[in-house]
């Protein structure tokens, strides 16, 4: 199967963005069912090695389960080089829980996933790490929470907000932008939530404050909070960009990629 970055070649695209002072990043999207699993999980399903498929058996909630399968069905079909079937990819996880891949080295690159109810998120690069996170805006939300965890700048942010909506979208962008770091960096929740902060939050380009020093290795990390689908948020966090202004992200549509039987509903 001809990969998808093949399909569009994303090799063209990183060649731009050396040439450019945006970065270009394509943010693909797959709506993952919330209750039975249709066209898209079994599309998935077909891309996935036998031990995820049997991983994906031991998720009782359907959602949940979806999630996995468009996960790593979309992963591995994004991934796969020429000549490569996705089902060849070969994963290794940190401690954390952070994916990369092994083998072959057509397939090598930094890239994340996220997912939350009714879609799931993929974004590679070429050059650094990334994350990725992702949100349902409609979710139940403790804005209380933001006190507990979020550094002072970013709870006076979120507190700003007059209106109960405005402090939830508030306590979202801040909460996608810190969770896209800690999965670009690979620790996940071992680091301290308030280590760091997050200003500019509403600009197209956020800064980053680390009050640690061995946070983020010294990288130029670069981060975009966008708006994937309706009702959703997501942020993407960069590293290694030195001479970039911004990241530009492209939102895509990986049903778009699928063969026309499987789009039929």
């Amino acid at each position: 199967m001809l990969s998808v970055f093949g399909a569009v070649g994303f090799t063209d695209i990183y060649e731009r963005n050396l040439n450019h002072p945006n970065y270009l990043v394509e943010l693909w999207c797959g709506r993952a069912s919330v209750s039975e699993p249709g066209s898209l999980e079994a599309y998935c399903e077909a891309a996935m090695c036998e031990e995820e498929l049997r991983q994906a058996l031991r998720y009782k909630r359907l959602t949940t389960r979806n999630q996995h399968v468009v996960g790593r069905g979309m992963a591995r079909t994004l991934l796969a080089g020429p000549g490569t079937a996705p089902q060849e990819i070969v994963f290794s996880f940190n401690r954390h829980g952070k994916p990369d891949v092994m083998d072959p080295t057509v397939a090598k690159r930094p890239f994340n996933l996220a997912h939350t109810e009714g879609l799931v998120v993929f974004a590679a690069t070429e050059t650094g790490c990334i994350g990725v996170d992702v949100e349902k805006l409609s979710r139940k939300t403790d804005i209380a929470i933001a006190n507990r965890y979020f550094a002072s700048p970013e709870v006076d942010y979120v507190m700003s907000h007059a209106r109960d909506e405005d402090r939830r979208l508030a306590f979202l962008k801040v909460w996608t932008l810190k969770e896209s770091f800690i999965k670009a960096v690979g620790r996940g929740l071992s680091i301290p939530l308030a280590d760091f902060a997050f200003e500019e939050v509403d600009s197209a380009a956020p800064k980053i404050r680390l009050f640690r020093n061995d946070l983020g290795d010294g990288a130029a990390w670069h981060f975009a909070c966008v708006s994937p689908a309706e009702g959703y948020i997501a942020s993407v966090a960069v590293s290694d960009l030195d001479d970039v202004e911004l990241l530009d992200v492209r939102v895509r549509d990986f049903h778009s990629m699928l063969p026309a039987s499987a789009n039929e509903a």
